[in-house]
């Protein structure tokens, strides 16, 4: 996956740290973190991506918002989006899909899971 680029946004750090170790043995270039949907547009700003993994449950700015924000901007709205949940929370993932996300992935994010998202969307 040499050359790709991931933005990890979600507001727990060890979600963050356990997604980010595993996108590295996963052979991703460059990982960057936002800790809300503000930061991660922040950092949409100083970065080529390629993929975004998205937490629906952040202060700030929360995943829904942010998504709304990705798609309705020409330059973002085609960056594929996976969204991160806990499982309860399934009426947001329904929206969520229904605004464009590509996928879902549940938490806690495990390797195989993960590693077969990226490799669909990279």
């Amino acid at each position: 996956m040499s050359g790709k680029s991931i933005l990890v946004v979600d507001d727990h750090p060890i979600t963050r740290k356990l997604t980010i170790k595993i996108l590295t043995q996963l052979g991703i270039d460059s990982v960057v973190e936002a800790t809300n949907g503000q930061e991660g547009l922040e950092r949409l700003g100083e970065m080529k991506c390629d993929l975004i993994l998205l937490d629906l449950n952040m202060p700030v700015m929360d995943g829904i918002e942010m998504l709304k924000e990705l798609k309705a901007d020409d330059k973002l709205a085609k960056i594929p989006v996976v969204m991160i949940t806990a499982a309860a929370e399934q009426f947001k993932v329904d929206e969520a899909l229904a605004m464009g996300a590509d996928s879902c992935i549940l938490k806690p994010v495990a390797k195989q899971p993960l590693n077969d998202l990226v490799n669909k969307y990279l």
